[in-house]
């Protein structure tokens, strides 16, 4: 409503409600979302655009950047953990909550990244949040980049220290604020080891994309006495020649350039949770003072599965990943109790195409998959569950891992980056003098945002409109 503030995406559906009142976004509803791609449904009813909606997208809107949701192996990884484990722990993981998977995914993470230790958070907003209220408390001194996350904002706020802010990514701001602190010691008589002090900053930062200049920062760290809690969430898994975060990407390693090293395993390695590795001493602190380790119930042991197992993917060890997987496979019919043989396929068994629509529901309905569509989507549905190896082209591929994923991944942000860069690109004509890039050339999180023509005397409803129109031409053009 006018005259009252909202958020931006509020502000985004009221303006575009403004600019065009019969119409209410492109009219295209998803099907399915497969790998990096998003499906939509060819209604003709649901076409409110005025050329021939298209079958299909590519999908920006993820952030999971090694295609863990298409990976067959990540995928068996969790079926069989899931039939072995059942879903949730029903507990703290200081109060019967804790499962072998759990511990294995704090090894295996541990090992990964070659700290002492890792403990493992249930979700992963809250273990960035949890980390810093951890460690700094009333007296403390936090030094926070201005372009940090929510979620480690509000550990800055649970933690009740003292808080300096500094612009973002700005070394020579940054030296500003210490310096001013170590002045201010000196009027004071204080020593620096008086209280905590520590440095608060991302890796990839989520709401910019830029990559921190760590080198600089640990050097400003080291002299003026600071420890760096450091959030990668989106790097680890991204950057670095072995997927092992910004730090590697700098050259640097945790614990001896950054002391606590935090991020979520919700986005590259396809989990739930979070994680924080460093010391044994940081690790075993937290188990008596991270909130969220000890007030929330611990996370499903078939994802923490699926986290180690994607740890492995990227160190390149698919064969041990299926391996391991298969052993549990062949266990689990080992005991199962013998069946009658039957003859024929069970597509052949159920004459799936002289089935009729309540029958398809049904059938449908006993493997839990949904039940809504005509009856042809629903023919093929079913068909697609009882013969998976004859729906989709892309589980015939041979899967990408270790460096030949990452080397993937690289390969694509860089030819994304050339393209959204070259002038002479078809839509180059139509978004040149619009669009400006702001995140790094290495980062695959892509900000772009209009030109300082294009904002200039506009209103943040009438830029975000702007910004609608762009984002519906690409989808509507697929």
């Amino acid at each position: 409503k006018k005259g009252k503030k909202g958020s931006a995406a509020a502000a985004a559906s009221s303006s575009a409600a403004a600019a065009s009142p019969t119409k209410v976004g492109t009219g295209l509803v998803v099907e399915k979302i497969r790998g990096s791609k998003l499906f939509f449904q060819n209604d003709k009813s649901d076409k409110k655009v005025g050329k021939p909606a298209p079958s299909s997208a590519l999908n920006f809107a993820t952030l999971d950047y090694l295609s863990t949701s298409s990976s067959s192996t990540l995928r068996r990884v969790a079926t069989t953990s899931l039939a072995h484990y059942g879903c949730g722990s029903c507990g703290p993981r200081g109060f019967y909550g804790t499962i072998d998977a759990h511990l294995e995914a704090e090894v295996a993470v541990s090992e990964f990244l070659g700290t002492e230790g890792a403990i493992l958070y249930s979700d992963g907003a809250s273990a960035s949040t949890s980390t810093v209220a951890a460690f700094a408390k009333r007296g403390d001194l936090l030094i926070v980049d201005e372009g940090v996350n929510e979620a480690l904002l509000v550990g800055v706020t649970l933690s009740r220290a003292n808080v300096r802010y500094f612009r973002h990514n700005d070394v020579k701001d940054l030296r500003r604020v210490l310096e001013k602190v170590a002045q201010q010691d000196e009027t004071l008589k204080r020593q620096a080891t008086d209280q905590r002090r520590f440095l608060v900053v991302e890796g990839l930062y989520r709401n910019w994309g830029t990559i921190a200049p760590l080198k600089e920062i640990v050097a400003l760290k080291e002299e003026f006495h600071y420890r760096l809690i450091l959030d990668d969430s989106h790097g680890i898994g991204t950057l670095g020649e072995t997927g092992r975060g910004t730090l590697e990407h700098h050259g640097l390693k945790p614990m001896f350039h950054a002391e606590i090293l935090t991020f979520s395993l919700e986005n590259a390695l396809g989990s739930v949770g979070g994680m924080t590795v460093g010391s044994e001493e940081v690790v075993d602190h937290q188990r008596l003072s991270g909130a969220g380790y000890c007030f929330s119930a611990s996370a499903p042991p078939f994802l923490s599965k699926v986290c180690v197992a994607s740890i492995q993917r990227i160190e390149g060890k698919l064969d041990e990943v299926t391996f391991l997987t298969e052993e549990a496979e062949n266990e689990g019919e080992a005991n199962a109790p013998e069946k009658e043989e039957t003859s024929g396929s069970e597509e052949e068994k159920l004459n799936i195409d002289g089935m009729k629509v309540d029958e398809l529901k049904a059938e449908l309905k006993k493997r839990g998959l949904p039940v809504s569509g005509r009856k042809a989507e629903l023919q093929q549905r079913l068909t697609e569950h009882i013969s998976p190896n004859n729906s989709s082209s892309e589980e015939d591929e041979e899967e990408l891992s270790g460096p030949t994923l990452l080397s993937r991944l690289h390969q694509n942000v860089s030819n994304l980056y050339t393209t959204l860069t070259n002038s002479s690109h078809p839509h180059a004509l139509k978004l040149r003098n619009r669009l400006v890039i702001t995140s790094d050339p290495e980062s695959p999180i892509v900000y772009l945002r209009l030109a300082e023509e294009q904002a200039k005397g506009r209103t943040f409803a009438e830029q975000t409109a702007i910004l609608d129109n762009i984002a519906e031409y690409c989808l509507v053009d697929g």
